[in-house]
């Protein structure tokens, strides 16, 4: 079974859904969760196109993990199911994704999540996610052929990884159980990060199956596309950068011992600081409020624990 969640992306879903609809084997059964979007009167006829589908209608914004939890509690409640797959609404699958994600369970009952070769849309010879690996001290995860054509060493060699991106994963109805999915202190960004590290304490081992191929929109939730990450010229760059800083502060709190978290920290505050006097040379001068709240939130949680 399949989990989308769904803001104001009536088109991708769609489009996700139909490439769903070609699968090669068991057409899957989608529990799809919508964060009240604006486009209610378009979800209700999703079951034109994917009769085996059930929507979560939500009250508001409650973000891309409180959203997928939604989803898991209400599928563990309702179905019975040995997969779950968690997937962002503006992919599209090949046929044979499923399968593909599903086989290295059998070849090894220790795995507990598989994850495959994520493609940009647009340019479907470029790795967006081809395997990662958690770096501790900058607190973020580098990225196999990020960027590149996928080489033989890189992004077309499946193997074991520490960083599962939350575009595609696929867990075993154990090791959600044991994981309950995302943690919800995490609104948007970084919900994979700490998943991941979340799950190699418990000795959840994660597989990048590089035949197991996914197209990626790549911010797919944003209305204006074309002009991703931290780029001057990107209009939802403080929402951006106020969330994947905040909670990569949060994440790496929550999972380093002190004197890895001391050392991250001297790392973090620098770059964060060396990034703003960038957006500042750009003309972006709203990027300074943005850092502020951050520095503001991170204290408000600082505090929130001390109590």
């Amino acid at each position: 079974m399949i989990i989308l969640v769904n803001y104001n992306g009536f088109n991708d879903t769609l489009a996700c859904l139909k490439s769903i609809n070609k699968n090669d084997g068991e057409k899957p059964y989608v529990v799809l969760v919508d964060n009240n979007s604006k486009d209610k009167q378009y979800l209700r006829n999703l079951h034109k196109v994917y009769d085996n589908l059930h929507i979560i209608p939500n009250d508001e914004n409650v973000g891309f993990g409180s959203a997928n939890n939604l989803g898991i509690k209400w599928a563990q409640q309702n179905l019975e199911f040995n997969y779950l797959l968690l997937l962002n609404n503006d992919t599209l699958i090949e046929p044979n994704t499923i399968s593909c994600l599903i086989n290295p369970f059998y070849k090894d009952p220790s795995i507990g999540i598989t994850t495959g070769k994520i493609l940009y849309e647009d340019n479907r010879d470029i790795v967006w996610y081809g395997g990662g690996k958690i770096n501790y001290l900058k607190g973020w995860p580098s990225i196999i052929d990020y960027n590149n054509k996928p080489t033989d060493v890189g992004a077309n060699l499946s193997r074991f990884v520490d960083f599962v991106s939350g575009c595609v994963m696929m867990f075993t109805s154990k090791s959600l159980n044991i994981l309950k999915g995302f943690d919800e202190d995490i609104f948007m960004y970084s919900e994979d990060l700490e998943l991941s590290m979340r799950a190699k304490k418990k000795n959840i081992k994660c597989w990048y199956e590089s035949n197991a191929i996914i197209y990626h929109k790549v911010q797919g939730s944003f209305p204006k596309k074309g002009i991703p990450g931290f780029n001057k010229s990107n209009p939802n760059l403080p929402f951006l950068f106020y969330h994947i800083k905040k909670n990569q502060w949060i994440v790496m709190q929550k999972h380093l011992g002190t004197r890895h978290f001391i050392l991250f920290n001297c790392l973090y505050w620098s770059e964060l600081f060396y990034r703003l006097l960038f957006f500042i040379s750009w003309g972006r001068l709203d990027l300074i409020r943005t850092t502020g709240l951050i520095w503001i939130d991170i204290l408000k949680y600082r505090f929130k624990l001390s109590k």
